[in-house]
């Protein structure tokens, strides 16, 4: 077949057309960029949390490590120094680490060092000993950090040298390896689930005083994951939604393109695209030689065939008893088969795809892959990476040698053998959102390897300087989350609870945008949050970024709160500061003539535990409905000299007989029981419910009074959109129309969170239920009084998740016990039922 006509730049960059699967699986994704931004400083001091802690102290100059060991002692905690590694030691980590780990009986937290010096471009990477040396030093306290369920004893900070703007400033990046600590530090959570991190960016102008000083700071006073010193003045970090710059080159026809990888998976989409829309030829590689179909037949099987044979295999193996080996064996061939198919599919087509195999981390067959573009090389793609998904305690130091020097080791040969070349159009290197945010369990060191590849990408494209001379080739890495069904994916499904997917022709169409903008530091695509997250994990979100979601996130941080104890699929335990000035809604309803809580937001703070508490896998159970509902009414007040209330909640979950998950949620204030509930979960997505309206508006129907101001409960309606209710002539029935509210009138939090249950619907309907009984209620006060009214009970309430988007007429019953809630379409027709209520009395 011959090689089709090369098409203009404008249709090779033009935008697709994707049908999105209603599942959410696959996301569209946008194309964000960091930069750092001032964050609020600490208190002065030593964090108080340090007092009676155990801490190692890992890696790092002598100088340093002491200044911080004399620093954490000064706070009271107890140090333990974990020397860095002897010059040329490979060896005998895990032995140290697990005398370390002996001699100080526990290890409450690890500060590590890793590595001071500058980076050196022209001599040994100098990482492998000493980032070695720190997952064994995890390892050694797995067995111990894997049990606990203190959500604030544990945690691990990594200092790293990249600026102190976490290499996203206009600052010299001293040491970008600094990055796998920090992508370490990022995965952690997910393998120690109340491990807190906290990744420290300083300058190398900060003294030993200095950074013992800080590091003694940042301790226990979490937040987000990555915090940077420079200048005095304190950073995080911010995406910003960004489009590239418009294309300043593109390919011509027999310009070459080289590759890490690229025969197989998104790395073969992108050499195939390149090489069909512009004619370039694209250099593909990899560590193993061309399969050979003469030599193994099964390259050519069909998919029916292959499975014949596989399966044939596999029962072999079983009686053989080497299931493993035989299963490691299929999947090598698999990815041969998938090789072999490319490289044939490419050659029928007409296109200039040739596979070299090439070793990434070898730099003598590096230098031999940059040579085999010859006089017409644009660009090089650094796409290989390997990952051996295992989790902490099962990892090797082959494995994560073997991880690291694919994208690290990889990088840098590639860089090297480019130095002497005139300028490139691009120099791209394939990152990974494992590390940006941390990869799933299992992945800790490859993470840290991809952060660790932005961070040098970071490092090669400072002021366009590279291997010591100024080039202007620009370097980037595209961090890119799951790509639909499409490369190094071990479980599809299981990333998915992470991330969303990019679709592959949307991924190439932000990718080649990418390579011709001659743009250079890291974009990061994101498509949307998945729903496996941790109460550790969340706190490192930044809210005042343009993340996709950032609004879910956001109220999910929000009604979190700080944890105290959690127990993943099963508990958590969580404090609740709350401050009446930062709580408009407290001055709106009042208690007794006080401010208060509104009851609809305690309600909200019971609802968003049960999320934390779902069965593992429990991504298909749904919120049914709360029911025992109590609420001891005076303990919501926050008014003279209760401005500040501390809430705490604990949440625990079970399975109920019937199938339901059950999570029985109570929340405390001064050990004073303030409200408790069960809420109830079931699979699937709960069948919605109609119903035609009952006769309300009827000819005689009565406006029902307010409450008399300084009565026992009140609603000033500055923040609660309050309704009118009338009563119904004929049968009595309450009926009100409660419009949609806003969480920004009740919360002063930037982004304000939302809500799961209609706030401003249930503050009315409980307002109406209260003129419905009040004449039978007398005033909250205090306890014992004869005719007070102290509780609030309801036996049953369920919303759909609709019942916030407008309004809802609320029907109910004449005591104001059981309520409807309808979205009201036209009289005598079905209308959705968005709100039931069975049960609600003052007592």
């Amino acid at each position: 077949m011959t090689l089709k006509e090369p098409i203009t730049l404008a249709e090779a960059l033009a935008p697709p057309v994707v049908d999105y699967p209603q599942d959410g699986s696959v996301r569209p994704v946008r194309r964000h960029v960091w930069e750092p931004v001032e964050t609020a400083a600490l208190p002065p001091g030593a964090a108080p949390g340090l007092r009676g802690r155990s801490i190692a102290v890992v890696g790092g100059r002598e100088a340093t490590a002491a200044a911080v060991a004399a620093a954490l002692t000064a706070a009271g905690a107890a140090v333990h120094r974990l020397a860095p590694p002897a010059e040329g030691q490979l060896g005998g980590f895990a032995e140290a680490a697990a005398a370390l780990f002996a001699a100080a009986g526990r290890i409450d937290g690890i500060v590590d060092l890793n590595l001071e010096e500058p980076f050196d471009r022209s001599g040994p990477d100098g990482w492998e000993a000493p980032f070695r040396q720190t997952v064994a030093m995890l390892q050694a306290c797995f067995a111990d950090w894997i049990t606990e369920t203190d959500a604030v004893r544990l945690f691990y900070l990594p200092v790293t040298w990249l600026g102190g703007r976490m290499g996203f400033g206009a600052d010299r990046v001293e040491q970008p390896l600094g990055g796998l600590w920090a992508g370490l530090a990022k995965g952690l959570p997910r393998e120690v689930p109340n491990c807190n991190i906290r990744i420290l960016d300083l300058t190398a102008e900060h003294s030993a005083e200095e950074i013992g000083e800080l590091v003694s700071r940042e301790l226990y006073r979490w937040g987000a994951f990555e915090i940077g010193h420079h200048g005095g003045r304190r950073y995080s970090l911010r995406a910003r939604h960004a489009q590239p710059a418009p294309p300043v080159r593109a390919l011509r026809p027999g310009d070459t393109v080289v590759m890490s990888g690229g025969g197989r998976g998104i790395g073969y989409a992108l050499a195939r695209s390149l090489a069909e829309e512009f004619g370039a030829r694209v250099v593909v590689s990899g560590r193993g030689a061309v399969p050979d179909p003469a030599a193994v037949p099964a390259l050519e099987f069909d998919e029916r065939e292959f499975r014949r044979y596989r399966d044939e295999r596999l029962r072999e193996a079983v009686a053989a008893r080497r299931v493993p080996q035989v299963r490691g064996e299929l999947e090598k061939l698999a990815q041969e088969r998938e090789l072999w198919a490319n490289l044939v599919s490419a050659r029928e087509d007409g296109l200039r795809i040739d596979y070299v195999q090439c070793d990434i981390t070898d730099p003598e067959q590096v230098a031999r892959l940059v040579d085999e573009a010859g006089d017409r090389l644009a660009g090089v793609v650094h796409n290989a990476g390997v990952d051996v998904p295992v989790r902490l305690p099962g990892k090797t130091e082959q494995i994560v040698s073997l991880v690291v020097r694919v994208k690290v080791g990889g990088f840098l040969n590639l860089l090297r053998a480019v130095a002497d070349r005139p300028p490139l159009a691009f120099f791209c290197s394939v990152g990974s959102l494992t590390g940006r945010w941390g990869g799933m369990v299992g992945q800790l060191d490859y993470g840290a390897a991809n952060e660790a590849l932005s961070r040098l990408g970071l490092w090669a494209s400072q002021d366009g300087e590279q291997s010591g001379r100024v080039r202007r080739t620009p370097v980037s890495t595209v961090c890119w989350p799951t790509w639909e069904r499409l490369g190094m994916i071990t479980n599809y499904e299981a990333t998915l609870r992470y991330m969303s997917a990019v679709d592959v022709r949307e991924g190439l169409y932000h990718w080649k945008r990418e390579l011709f903008s001659g743009g250079s530091g890291e974009s990061t695509f994101i498509g949307d949050v998945g729903p496996a997250m941790l109460p550790s994990v969340l706190r490192g979100y930044q809210q005042d970024t343009g993340l996709p979601g950032i609004e879910r996130l956001a109220a999910s941080r929000y009604y979190l709160g700080e944890p105290l104890d959690f127990r993943p699929y099963a508990a958590l335990t969580t404090e609740h500061p709350l401050t009446a000035g930062e709580l408009p809604c407290c001055d709106d309803f009042r208690v007794g003539g006080e401010p208060a809580l509104p009851v609809s937001l305690c309600l909200e703070y019971l609802r968003a535990a049960g999320d934390w508490v779902l069965p593992e896998n429990g991504d298909q159970l749904r919120f049914a409905e709360l029911r025992d509902l109590e609420v001891d009414l005076a303990e919501l007040r926050v008014g003279p000299g209760r401005r500040t209330a501390v809430l705490t909640r604990h949440a625990e979950g079970r399975w109920a007989p019937d199938g339901d998950w059950l999570v029985a949620v109570t929340l405390e204030r001064a050990g004073r029981r303030l409200a408790i509930g069960e809420l109830v979960y079931r699979a699937g997505e709960l069948p919605p419910e109609q119903a035609v309206l009952p006769p309300t508006g009827a000819l005689g129907a009565e406006d029902v009074a307010p409450p008399a101001p300084g009565g026992a409960l009140g609603w000033s309606g500055h923040a609660f959109r309050l309704a009118a209710w009338q009563r119904d002539a004929v049968g009595g029935r309450l009926y009100g129309r409660a419009e949609p509210g806003r969480t920004a009138d009740l919360l002063l939090a930037s982004p304000a969170p939302g809500s799961a249950l209609p706030l401003n619907q249930l503050e009315n309907l409980l307002r109406a239920a209260w003129l419905a009984q009040a004449p039978r209620a007398g005033a909250v006060g205090s306890a014992g009084a004869a005719g007070q009214v102290r509780r609030l009970t309801v036996e049953r309430l369920s919303v759909a998740p609709s019942a916030g988007e407008g309004t809802v007429l609320l029907v109910g019953t004449p005591d104001g016990r059981d309520w409807t809630g309808y979205h009201p379409l036209e009289l005598f027709e079905p209308c959705p039922v968005v709100l039931r209520v069975t049960g609600l009395r003052h007592h």
